[in-house]
């Protein structure tokens, strides 16, 4: 990590180490920071009573989670998104399965100076509040993402305008000032498959099973999911497996066959060959160069 990625970091998250961040991916400016829980519980989330000096929002994949209760209807195409004021205590409950999310934390002056678009007042103190946010908004989430990762000429310009784009659509969001289509895409049902993808990816998991998520035959998703991604299912979620394999395999805090198991391989040896074969250097190897 950098020292100005780190910076930032604590400046939005407060006092948190790098080594509380290593299930977790991250993607930061000054101002604002998205945070994904990839392989277990970020461990400041975890933390008794902890804070934030920022504004922060977690958008659930689902309203199956374990984190709080749900106090509102999920509507179709819409996501649960709970709001944290900064300075209030709250924690995250560890439990045996962590719920994957995104957390947005938007700095205080940032956030207020957006709010004062549509209200003189200032934001309520919220405290874990819930809203529903519109799918769209995953879209600029994902270029946000993109962005702060390609960090080609301009990235900073972009990721500041991305920044300004959410925030608006949280603030809309919270103040129900919303947009009236009903409009639904072969993108947005591909996006849930990537997200249930990402939350699932230790699970025994089939076309056949995915189609059916998806309400689609099973030729159909995997036209328009290849139409979307560039890739197949399988070939998507081998991705994804080796990803999330590589983050625990940096973490060092499990063993090759540890982390075969937890990403959904079936033997050890399947995933050391897959892992070879994608990238060109063995599990044992690529975890060595980072935890030596």
């Amino acid at each position: 990590m950098i020292e100005k990625d780190m910076i930032n970091i604590q400046k939005l998250v407060g006092d948190i180490t790098e080594g509380n961040l290593k299930y977790v991916d991250y993607y930061v400016t000054e101002n604002f920071g998205i945070f994904i829980p990839s392989v277990g519980f970020c461990e400041y989330a975890i933390r008794l009573q902890h804070t934030h000096p920022a504004y922060s929002f977690v958008l659930f994949f689902s309203k199956e989670q374990n984190i709080i209760p749900v106090q509102i209807k999920v509507l179709t195409e819409h996501y649960l998104v709970t709001a944290m004021a900064p300075g209030v205590p709250h924690e995250e409950k560890e439990t045996d399965n962590f719920t994957r999310y995104i957390a947005i934390l938007i700095s205080k002056e940032f956030y207020e100076s957006i709010y004062l678009n549509y209200s003189p007042k200032s934001p309520e103190k919220y405290f874990w509040d819930q809203f529903l946010v519109e799918h769209d908004i995953m879209l600029d989430l994902k270029k946000f993402m993109s962005e702060y990762e390609s960090k080609l000429p301009g990235y900073q310009n972009v990721l500041d305008a991305l920044a300004i784009t959410i925030t608006h659509q949280i603030v809309r969001s919270i103040l129900k000032i919303t947009s009236k289509s009903d409009f639904i895409t072969d993108k947005f049902e591909i996006e849930n498959i990537v997200d249930y993808l990402s939350q699932h990816f230790g699970e025994k998991l089939t076309i056949s099973a995915l189609a059916q998520i998806a309400k689609k035959s099973e030729s159909h998703f995997i036209r328009i999911f290849k139409k979307e991604t560039g890739q197949s299912p399988m070939e998507f979620l081998m991705k994804v497996r080796l990803d999330k394999a590589k983050k625990l395999l940096r973490s060092g805090t499990k063993n090759i066959t540890e982390v075969s198991l937890q990403c959904g391989f079936s033997s050890t040896s399947h995933f050391s060959s897959s892992f070879t074969k994608h990238t060109g250097i063995t599990p044992s190897d690529y975890q060595n160069s980072y935890v030596l």
